[in-house]
């Protein structure tokens, strides 16, 4: 147990692909209705198609750039720490040691579950932050989802907790 490498899973990334699409579409959609149905051209249906279609490309380029990433390890535990690359705030932190870590909590957040990890001292990982998200840091801790990795969320708090207890000291 000297190293855990969990890898993103491709399905579940795969969604922004399609979320992307879903966009897209609603965009050309209001694109018709703009330029062959409407008697007038309105401002809000014209924002709103360029801001769906902005979306959507987006959505669809960020989706297939971590389809085709060589960088497959989303969460990486060892003996000295743990390292998320799931969001870009931990990305930003990156490698968490374990003895910096106060505690190990889980909890839910826009519908998807979470394991917190407060940390010690946060000042100590949070400078290249912007203020917002250092307060949400001090506060909550780093987030780690198993929302793009390959293991459900059960395992994934069973596996940062055993390796917490083994090697926080």
């Amino acid at each position: 147990m000297n190293e855990t490498i969990i890898e993103f899973d491709n399905k579940k990334r795969l969604k922004l692909v399609l979320l992307g699409a879903v966009f897209g579409v609603a965009a050309l959609a209001f694109a018709y209705y703009i330029f062959f149905v409407a008697e007038k051209i309105r401002i809000a249906h014209g924002t709103m198609m360029l801001m769906l279609g902005c979306l959507g490309i987006f959505f669809i380029i960020s989706g297939l750039k971590s389809l085709f990433d060589k960088d497959r390890g989303g969460l990486i535990l060892n003996a000295t720490g743990i390292h998320y690359k799931g969001t870009p705030v931990a990305r930003k932190i990156g490698a968490v040691k374990w003895t910096a870590i106060e505690s190990i909590s889980t909890g839910m957040a826009h519908g998807v579950q979470f394991v917190f990890l407060k940390l010690h001292h946060p000042e100590n990982h949070i400078q290249q932050l912007s203020p917002q998200l250092q307060q949400h840091v001090i506060a909550n801790g780093v987030a780690v989802s198993a929302d793009q990795l390959s293991i459900d969320f059960n395992e994934l708090k069973n596996l940062i907790e055993e390796y917490y207890q083994r090697y926080r000291l």
